[in-house]
């Protein structure tokens, strides 16, 4: 046998306590024929080193045990903590000693080695010691540390398997480091206040945040439990700091449930543990429990979708729906992957909500504060403003960028829009699609719309004009040729009445997944729905074709989908086509008004004539070969003016009616050829 000196180290392992406690299970479990202990139990037991593979009768390992106490400071601090556990889960303070066995068996691997050997030999051998040091019985005991179980504090409370009375790892040090007084101090290791709030609820009216405001408030002044609220929206929208305005709104201390901790400056927790969302759990229900019945705090739980995304595979689905639906202390969820929470967990959620990136006037004012110190332009401010996919935190952290570079006026404005570009390219999100604008300045008195039914067209477009008006939701179908400013007016209407419009394409309702398309259908008009906005479907043939036609039965689903929403649309829908006989003879009956969008007369080609070549009078030349050209389109003479842009220096008078006489004859109906007619 060899025998090193002890480290006589300070350490926060507890030795002289452990061996306390090992020495009186060891005499007790003699009687049960236990007879050696290996030498790595004690080394790591009693903190000196050993010869390794050495099994030691109890005789001889007793007598390796120190015999006065290096470290009586600690020895209190444990038995002051282990009371201080009784009063914040509310157990009696006979149970001190069951809590000084937990921490000091925490602190110690030695002991809980032990612990595990000696409940082989003997299941009952530890809570027969406890029954002995509390005077209580086992059912007592266990029903004593339920709340500490519930509130995922240890696993569980099975004495025979001494691995399960583990608590979690922050706690460790703490209980026998520092003699804790409060609640506060206890929480400590896992508790962080999230920065103080930069905005006032006002500037979130795009949210609704005063319904959330109001329903926390009345939550709280009613004590009510199970209070949870869940946002979403793509990643930096805002949604944390929302959070942090309610809780500046009502008072209260806003703590993020987070698995990370610092210690000693180096990075602790999720990185280091192989269940984080486990561990996330474990600190939400500890500080639900302990901080039970305080009106001054709100949890945030951000990225939570990975404590959903776990359910089932590291604790139970059914225990993590429970604490939704009776958590003491009120929770705001936070998450930029809703597709990731079954629909289960977010009907359990009393209030959910979409953050969605601000608009202009939002982030307007808000940018005011994270560009102040970059001395940059209420102009560039609005050029920020209206990049819509541009979220605040993008912008914050290209300020960041300018200040640490010491940075202002018209240099920050440059570098911050270099790091705003690369990070939405980073993050795949494209510029938003530019606003529809036409070669041609839109002239109505160019616009040549008939009624499909032989109705007065101008009496049918003013009606179509007073229902935009009035915010009724109108259904409007626009049949005729390509070019003849079907978009031009859908958009000119809009503009006059003050309202966006929802160009929507093909490609943005076709998916390759069968019943994803009419999920996209669903989505557009929820979003006309949400924003208010006019809804113009571009070459709809394509997606209203006649049914009996259709080739498979995702593509007459995709049809009766869109009618359906056709029915209960809210707000003007208008959809324009190149080719009605295409359009199934249902759909043609949803639209209230059909006008066909037909080529120019020969008065409005005359006018568009002028006005594109800039000249004041025609030649008799050129009046006679307009009027042969009966098929030209507003389109065709974006086309000349598109020439005369690339082109300033060219005599594009002398061309201009060849070029509309070739774009006139493409529309002509070929010959056919042969004898066949």
């Amino acid at each position: 046998m060899i025998k090193v000196k002890p480290n006589n180290k300070k350490s926060n392992h507890c030795y002289y306590l452990a061996t306390q406690i090992a020495e009186d299970l060891l005499l007790s479990a003699a009687d049960y024929r236990f007879e050696y202990v290996p030498s790595y139990v004690i080394s790591s037991l009693v903190g000196i080193k050993l010869q390794y593979g050495i099994n030691y009768d109890i005789d001889s390992t007793l007598a390796l045990f120190p015999i006065r106490d290096s470290h009586p400071a600690m020895t209190e601090t444990v038995k002051h903590n282990a009371l201080l556990l009784c009063d914040l889960f509310k157990l009696k303070h006979a149970m001190q000693p069951v809590m000084v066995l937990i921490i000091v068996m925490n602190a110690n691997p030695g002991l809980k080695e032990l612990l595990n050997l000696l409940a082989d030999y003997d299941a009952d051998i530890l809570i027969q010691a406890m029954e002995q040091d509390t005077g209580l019985d086992c059912d007592a005991i266990l029903t004593q540390l339920q709340p500490l179980v519930v509130n995922r504090f240890i696993e569980d409370a099975l004495f025979h398997l001494p691995h399960v009375l583990s608590i979690p790892e922050p706690f460790r040090v703490l209980l026998v480091s520092e003699k804790i007084t409060s609640r506060e101090a206890f929480l400590a290791p896992i508790l962080k206040r999230s920065p103080v709030a930069r905005f006032t609820l006002k500037q979130f009216e795009h949210v609704n945040a005063d319904l959330v405001s109001r329903y926390l408030k009345a939550a709280s002044k009613q004590q009510l439990t199970g209070v949870n609220i869940l946002l979403y929206g793509a990643a930096g929208t805002g949604k944390t700091e929302l959070s942090r305005t309610l809780a500046k709104t009502l008072r209260r201390n806003l703590i993020e449930v987070q698995s990370v901790q610092f210690e000693d400056g180096k990075l602790t927790g999720e990185f280091l543990s192989k269940e984080p969302a486990s561990l996330r759990l474990t600190y939400l229900n500890l500080m639900q429990g302990l901080l039970d019945g305080s009106d001054e705090s709100l949890l945030l739980i951000d990225e939570c979708e990975s404590v959903f995304k776990h359910a089932d595979e590291h604790y139970s689905k059914e225990g993590l729906m429970r604490l939704l639906e009776t958590n003491p202390v009120p929770a705001i969820w936070i998450t930029n992957h809703i597709s990731m929470l079954e629909p289960s967990f977010i009907r359990r959620f009393k209030l959910v909500m979409e953050i969605p990136v601000p608009d202009e006037a939002f982030s307007f004012a808000m940018s005011k504060n994270i560009l102040k110190a970059l001395k940059v332009s209420d102009e560039f401010r609005l050029i920020l403003a209206s990049k819509s996919n541009a979220a605040p935190a993008y912008i914050a952290n290209a300020a960041h960028v300018a200040n640490t570079l010491t940075l202002t006026g018209d240099q920050a404005e440059e570098v911050v829009l270099d790091v705003i570009e690369a990070t939405l390219d980073a993050c795949g999100e494209e510029s938003p699609p530019p606003k529809y604008e036409g070669q041609l300045m839109f002239d109505p008195s160019c616009l040549n719309l008939n009624a499909i039914d032989g109705h007065d067209a101008q009496a049918l477009i003013e009606d179509i004009d007073s229902a935009i008006a009035n915010g009724l939701p109108v259904r409007v179908l626009l049949n005729g040729p390509p070019g003849t400013g079907k978009t031009g007016w859908v958009h000119h209407l809009a503009e006059t009445h003050g309202i966006e419009v929802m160009h929507i394409k093909c490609s943005d309702v076709l998916s390759k997944y069968v019943g994803e398309s009419e999920q996209n259908i669903a989505t557009l008009f929820r979003e006309a729905h949400r924003t208010k906005k006019l809804m113009l479907f571009d070459e709809v043939d394509s997606l209203l074709s006649k049914r009996e036609s259709a080739q498979a039965q995702h593509e007459v689903q995709l049809i009766n989908e869109l009618l359906s929403q056709l029915e209960c649309n809210t707000q003007p829908v208008f959809a324009a086509t190149n080719a009605l006989t295409a359009i199934d003879s249902a759909v043609m009956r949803r639209f209230d008004f059909k006008l066909t969008c037909d080529y120019l007369t020969e008065t409005q080609r005359h006018t568009l004539y002028r006005q594109v070549l800039g000249i004041t009078k025609l030649t008799n030349a050129e009046k006679d070969q307009l009027q042969v050209l009966q098929q030209l389109t507003p389109g065709d003479f974006a086309i000349l003016s598109r020439r005369m842009l690339f082109q300033p220096n060219h005599n594009h008078r002398s061309t201009a009616i060849p070029l509309l006489t070739e774009e006139n004859n493409r529309k002509q109906t070929p010959r056919h050829i042969g004898f066949i007619r």
